[in-house]
């Protein structure tokens, strides 16, 4: 998926879930983008700096950064250091991430690197379906808004 249809997914994940605040909506979409930090061309790779460089060279694209053993690390220091709830809010965006590449053919792999299951599906990024799927998720929001 594309950049603006995983934001749009983490703003219709944290309207679906009842939660609410700025800082709970910031750090949801910062978890819809954030798997995304493995992709030299990213915006959050090239927002992140020197952090984007290493996670670029660290593990290919849908790697490592897609799977649920880097949300639980992030899960943990957020218990760690901050606070539960914003654990939860990074959970529900990088939820949505996964949700909407793995929709995608090249998909996700989960379980990475202990399983090479790839959960996948036939909408092309950037392709028509994703612009269908894109208005889908305005008009949704729209209407939870008004």
């Amino acid at each position: 998926m594309l950049f603006y249809t995983h934001l749009l997914l983490g703003v219709a994940m944290y309207l679906s879930l009842g939660v609410s605040g700025v800082d709970m909506l910031l750090i949801v979409l910062l978890g819809a983008i954030l798997p995304d930090i493995d992709e030299g061309n990213s915006k959050i790779n090239r927002w992140s700096g020197f952090i984007g460089k290493i996670a670029t060279s660290l593990d290919r694209h849908r790697g490592f950064f897609h799977s649920i053993w880097f949300f639980a690390i992030l899960f943990l220091l957020c218990l760690k250091f901050w606070q539960v709830k914003y654990g939860w809010a990074l959970l529900m965006g990088y939820g949505a991430h996964l949700i909407g590449d793995g929709i995608t053919p090249m998909g996700v792999q989960p379980l990475r690197p202990l399983s090479r299951f790839t959960l996948r599906g036939p909408f092309r990024v950037g392709g028509p379906a994703e612009n269908v799927i894109m208005v889908v998720l305005v008009v949704f929001i729209l209407t939870r808004l008004f």
